[in-house]
This record gives C-alpha cells, structure tokens and sequence, in this order.
C-alpha cells in the first residue's frame, strides 16, 4: 500500500486559515462512501436472502433473527478496540485491513453452507465491520476543518443508505436468480477490488490536532491539545445525549434489514419481487436525509446558530418525527404504510452524521477516534437487540399485523425517549469550553 501522507515542511502553507482541502482529500472521502455502501450492503444481505435461507434450513423467525442478531455479537467489542488502535495506528492502514477481512468472511458460507457457518460468518463479519463506520469519519476529519466537515461527513453516512439502495434490486437479482449465495460471492469481491483502489488512493489526512483548521487559529497554536481524561469525555450531556438518540435510531436501522422485507411481505402482502423495489424508498430518502440535514445544519452555523440547536435538537427532532410515524405505521395500509414506512425508517438515519460531528467539536483529535469507536460501539448494541427482540416478538403474537405492531412500538419508545433526552441535554459548545479545547 503506498505510503500515508504524513504532515510536514512542504505543508507549512496549511495554516488554520487555510487549511488542506484537495483534489486529494476529496478523492479519499470517494472511496470512504464506497467503503461504506459495501459495508451496508453486506449488512443487508442476510435480510434480503431471508426467504430462501429460512425455507432450505427450516428455521422458525426466532431462529432467523438469532442468526440476524449475531452479526452484532463482536461488532461492538471491535469497534472500541479497534477504536482505542487507532489512537496509535494510521486510519489508512485500519480501513484497508477491515475491508479485506470482511471479504473473507464470506468462506464459511460459500465453502459449507449450514446454520453453524451462517453463524459464523455473520459474526466474523461483524467484529470486521463494527469499527467502519467511526474510522471511516475519523479518517475523513483529517482532512476537513470544523467548518467544512458537514458535506464530507454526511457523504460519509449517506454511502450506507445509498448502498442500501444499490444493493436492495442487485442482490435480489442474483439471489432470485442465481441463488442467495452468488450474493455472498459479489460482495465479498467488491470488497477485494475496492482495497486494490485503495492502496493508490488511500492517505492520512494532515489536520492532527483539535485546533488544525480552526478559522482564525495559528498553525504552531493549533498543534497544542488540552489533556482530557476519558471519564469527563464520556460524562457529560452531550455524549449521553448522542447515544440515546444514537441507540433510537441504529435500533431502527437494524430491524430494517433484518425484518422489513417479512414485513413487506408477510404482513402487507407484496411479492418478494415487489417488496425489494420498495424496500429502495426508504433508502432513497435516508440517502437524501443523510446529505441535507448535516448540510442544512452546518449551513446554519455559518449563519450564527450554535451546534446545540443546529446538531443537538435537529438531530432530537428528526428521531422524534421517525417516533411518530413508527407508532402510526402497523395502523396504515397500501400507499400511506408505505409513506409512513419510508419517513420512520429513512428518517433516522440523520442522527447517525449529526452524532459524528458533535463528537468532532467536542473531542482532542488524539482520543477521537477511541470515543467515536466507543459511541458507536454502545449504540450498535441495539443491533443485537433488535432482529432477536423483533423475532421473539413476531413468533409470541397471534398474527404478522399483531406481531409487528409491537415490534415497532418497541423501536417507536426507543426513538422518542432517545430525541427528547438529546434536544435536552446535547450541548457542545459547553463542553468544548469545559474541557479547555476552546475559550
């Protein structure tokens, strides 16, 4: 792999008040949303393939979402150590080593296909992919000031609802025509292909410390950053806050992959065929959630709004909305299920950036990505709630409708509680300035 980028004389020029922003770091933020569809689709795929793995293992849905949920059994665990690792390893290194990791674990299906090796593929590939997504902002922050980050940071999270929607009709296609492991076979080759471009393209940003790129900030002042101790990173309202929020949201986009083609088709009665092109909707809409609210947001910063009410209660207000229209869904049918579908799931997934940049403006560079990796790493635990709660739920109630109906109250509670505790508490101004980052 060529050689990350590393910080010196010939970039004196890049001082805070110009800060590097290339053709280079534009390139690197295209491959990070490449990495990032790849990684969703791969998320997806079991849930796309559920029908037919379901019905040649003669699994019951509690046995279903088990398998579902244990994609998230060492997701967790290796984001915060992989999180902590990049305390002292460059991200560059980090992401090329997930990616192939991630293509491997496709070989416990394709070379013996049973409920044991679905089981341990899916848990290998998520230890691979749990710490992606916090290293794949964290890399891309190292090359955008505080004020420029909005764009390159929602592009970062829309790469996951845009492969959504790419993967949803392509892997359908091959599953329904090639059988459900030719899509484990795709994937795991996109995977491979994408670390050969990413050994050309793949650097490490220059912007090292908290202060690099602050508007008005000298170059040899910003190299300095206050010492603050995990415990008062991880105590605060706003961290507590983003995770509440954040558990709200990923619990949403977990039942999403694992269960909403059943719903689709078990509880509203569209074909498997039918299904898989609605199921790009609410995809579609997360991908556009995902770019214009952290824009919207960052624009209204420029403009003088603090991140507290631009990130803070945006972000509490769009989990909130989602709420509503969860509660609302099992009670629809026809065109407005499906609205009600598209907006409580494609809404949530704003939250995901917004939480990303709040830990930007209030967290030293050298701990970043540890606190992201370990944010992320509690919020993806619903991720191992959700697919099993939901079958549980599904196989204890008298009917689809009936089963489904609690399901998404569940997640409905979850994101309610979780928007209101962070428009109340989420304030990063106060702790920038409580923990001496800024004055």
């Amino acid at each position: 792999m060529a050689a990350p980028h590393v910080v010196g004389p010939a970039d004196a020029h890049d001082t805070g008040t110009n800060p590097p922003r290339t053709a280079r770091a534009w390139a690197v933020t295209a491959m990070v949303v490449a990495l990032m569809v790849i990684n969703f689709a791969d998320k997806a795929v079991l849930g796309l393939a559920a029908a037919p793995i379901r019905k040649e293992f003669g699994l019951s849905a509690s046995e279903y979402g088990a398998i579902a949920s244990s994609f998230y059994l060492l997701f967790s665990l290796s984001a915060v150590v992989v999180g902590f690792l990049s305390n002292r390893v460059r991200t560059t290194w980090i992401l090329a080593g997930l990616a192939v990791l991630w293509s491997l674990t496709a070989l416990p299906v394709l070379l013996a296909a049973s409920v044991p090796a679905l089981y341990a593929s899916r848990i290998a590939l998520g230890a691979a992919e749990g710490p992606t997504a916090p290293m794949a902002v964290h890399a891309v922050h190292k090359w955008f000031p505080e004020h420029a980050r909005s764009v390159p940071t929602a592009l970062v999270n829309m790469g996951g609802a845009v492969g959504l929607a790419v993967a949803t009709p392509t892997l359908v296609y091959f599953i329904t025509h090639h059988g459900w492991r030719s899509a484990f076979v795709v994937l795991a080759a996109a995977g491979l292909v994408w670390f050969a471009a990413w050994a050309f393209i793949g650097r490490e940003g220059p912007l090292d410390t908290y202060g690099a790129g602050l508007r008005g900030t000298a170059h040899g002042e910003a190299r300095a950053e206050p010492h603050v101790s995990y415990r008062r990173l991880f105590l605060n309202g706003t961290w507590l806050g983003t995770l509440a929020v954040g558990i709200g949201a990923y619990w949403a986009l977990a039942l999403s992959v694992a269960w909403l083609p059943t719903y689709l088709e078990g509880a509203l009665g569209y074909s498997a065929a039918e299904a898989g092109n609605l199921l790009i909707v609410p995809h579609v809409v997360s991908a556009a959630v995902l770019l214009a609210v952290p824009w919207l947001s960052g624009r209204w910063m420029r403009r003088g709004a603090s991140g507290r009410l631009a990130r803070g209660v945006a972000g509490g207000a769009v989990a909130i909305a989602a709420g509503l229209c969860m509660l609302a869904l099992p009670h629809a049918d026809g065109g407005l299920a499906v609205l009600l579908m598209t907006l409580a799931f494609g809404l949530p997934s704003a939250v995901f950036p917004l939480n990303f940049l709040l830990g930007a403006q209030v967290l030293p560079v050298r701990r970043r990505g540890s606190v992201l990796a370990t944010s992320t790493a509690l919020v993806t635990l619903a991720g191992i709630a959700a697919p099993a709660v939901t079958g549980l739920i599904l196989d204890a109630a008298g009917s689809p409708d009936a089963g489904f109906q609690g399901a998404f109250g569940v997640c409905a509670a979850l994101l309610l509680a979780g928007g209101a505790l962070a428009a109340l508490t989420v304030d990063p101004e106060r702790e920038a300035r409580r923990f001496g980052l800024t004055s």
